[in-house]
């Protein structure tokens, strides 16, 4: 890659060039806002976590590699969780 000068990229598609203590402050500004993503998607995380259950009073069979079985006989009788997309 050639430049036309310290600063422009002759490329446009690359990020300008800058020197270290400017690229040091976009990557800790950055770096802040990957850590507020990280903590809001921990949080929708943990709603979704806390929704109301609903108790599956149905039959439902499913067929696997072993043939037909039933909810309560893949996954038991206590507590299974399965999400709705």
């Amino acid at each position: 890659m050639t430049t036309t000068d310290s600063t422009t990229a002759v490329d446009p598609n690359l990020p300008q060039i800058v020197s270290r203590e400017e690229w040091e402050a976009a990557r800790v500004s950055l770096l802040e806002r990957e850590k507020q993503m990280t903590r809001a998607r921990d949080a929708l995380s943990a709603e979704r976590r806390r929704l109301p259950m609903v108790e599956i009073t149905g039959a439902y069979t499913l067929t696997g590699p072993d043939g037909p079985a039933s909810l309560r006989e893949l996954l038991g009788r206590t507590a299974s969780c399965s999400w709705r997309t």
